[in-house]
């Protein structure tokens, strides 16, 4: 909405109720409201400091944030079912105290957020596997995570501990955020079709340490429960349970960061080499108990122990705006690599170009355009030929997206995105063209 439209109207619809005819001509009035309005306007919140109450909350180590984006998207060509509407919304709530603030406790701060979602996915009316939209899931309201989190040495060594979702800390980027199918947005897809690796809104019991003894090098090490039951929507997040029967991931990711202090003359970057092993049971993607095909044979599926992987992560900013620290063009890469026998997705590739301030006089706008491609396991391709049934390929995401930032708590994003070979060519659907938007606020 145009800043000078919606003083006006705000202006008249209070000044009318509030302030009468004869007060609303008053020049001080008009001043002070117009002044008021001005300063919500350009302020970090919808609901602005409380009136005070926020900031003197954060002075004493308390800050609450909630969010809300709503997506509203439509096949306008192609899919199973062409010409679909679908909405979906996520309200977010976060809270994070600094203990050292509030008790003492020196570099210690707690965590806990929570949500509530609803809507229906527009992959249901396409028939293909990666959502067009980052957002759906878990329609319900749900605990995510809580954690404590300890800084130590100068802040070069953090552990966190409690509540955690994997893909907070591991396989993720800022830039990732720019787009809105879930192919891209949040962490690479494949990693949690394959198997259990927690993204928002599923955490579960885990612990995370990071070691940056310099800005040029990370080392990021975790551990995760992996009984999957305890995101399934009955337990609204609260399943802590563990069963030591379901198995722990263990990952770690190693970080180049050049150019990321604050003094830095290059253009920053970022090479991540992620490593995972996973110790649960795996069901094979073909093979029966006996090594043969368990779609010929009838028998259980072979059970595999453990399961592994790794991921590359490469961005690095090739020209930034003069006179800005983020301002400019970044393209970046992602590779996905899991053994065929056990994951159903074991080759992903995700790219794309991302450029914030664009436009000359939007600083704070991003543009972007992100391609995934995501490649069914041969072997599952095998079970799916023995059965008769079309073998699934691949499926590849194109997206053209310009995130336009309003103001500081409003942004509006129009988004197109071309779905190829649906759900890998299984269901024979003709390719789909994704037009609608997303819409962020913070309260």
């Amino acid at each position: 909405m145009n800043k000078k439209i919606a003083i006006f109207v705000l202006f008249f619809l209070v000044q009318g109720a509030a302030f009468g005819q004869e007060k609303a001509g008053n020049p001080a009035v008009i001043q002070s409201f117009s002044k008021a309005i001005n300063s919500w306007w350009a302020g970090d919140y919808f609901f602005g400091n409380w009136q005070g109450k926020r900031q003197q909350l954060a002075n004493r180590g308390i800050d609450i944030v909630s969010t809300y984006v709503a997506d509203l998207l439509t096949n306008s060509v192609g899919g199973a079912r062409k010409n679909r509407f679908r909405y979906d919304s996520s309200l977010g709530l976060d809270i994070n105290v600094d203990l050292e603030k509030t008790s003492g406790f020196k570099g210690l701060q707690f965590h806990i957020s929570g949500l509530y979602r609803q809507g229906k996915n527009l992959a249901g009316d396409i028939g293909n596997r990666f959502p067009p939209s980052s957002i759906y899931g878990s329609e319900q309201v749900r605990l995510y995570n809580f954690y404590l989190e300890q800084a130590m040495f100068n802040d070069k060594v953090r552990l966190k501990a409690g509540r955690l979702g994997t893909g907070d800390d591991f396989a993720q980027s800022p830039l990732y955020w720019v787009f809105l199918t879930n192919s891209i947005d949040g962490c690479p897809i494949n990693l949690p079709i394959n198997f259990f690796f927690t993204v928002y809104p599923t955490a579960t019991w885990g612990a995370r340490l990071k070691i940056n003894p310099v800005s040029a090098f990370a080392w990021k090490g975790g551990i995760y429960h992996q009984d999957d039951r305890v995101g399934r929507n009955e337990a609204h997040g609260a399943d802590f349970t563990w069963k030591r029967n379901k198995g722990l991931l263990f990952i770690q990711e190693f970080g180049f960061l050049p150019n990321q202090y604050s003094e830095a003359k290059g253009l920053p970057g970022n090479y991540k080499l992620g490593l995972f092993y996973s110790t649960g049971r795996f069901k094979d993607q073909y093979q029966d108990e006996d090594g043969n095909s368990y779609a010929l044979t009838g028998l259980q599926q072979k059970r595999r122990y453990g399961n592994y992987g790794m991921y590359l992560h490469v961005d690095q900013m090739l020209y930034r705006e003069p006179s800005s620290k983020d301002e400019g063009f970044t393209p970046f890469f992602v590779l996905v690599l899991q053994p065929a026998e056990t994951n159903e997705i074991p080759f992903f590739i995700d790219c794309g170009l991302t450029y914030k301030g664009l436009i000359p006089g939007r600083n704070d706008d991003v543009a972007g355009i992100g391609f995934a491609y995501g490649r069914w396991s041969r072997q599952l391709n095998k079970y799916q030929s023995d059965k008769g049934e079309i073998p699934q390929k691949y499926e590849i995401v194109i997206e053209t997206t310009y995130k336009i930032a309003v103001n500081k708590w409003l942004y509006f994003q129009p988004d197109i995105q071309y779905i190829i070979n649906p759900k890998g060519g299984q269901s024979q659907v003709p390719d789909a063209l994704v037009t609608g938007a997303r819409v962020g606020i913070t309260f």
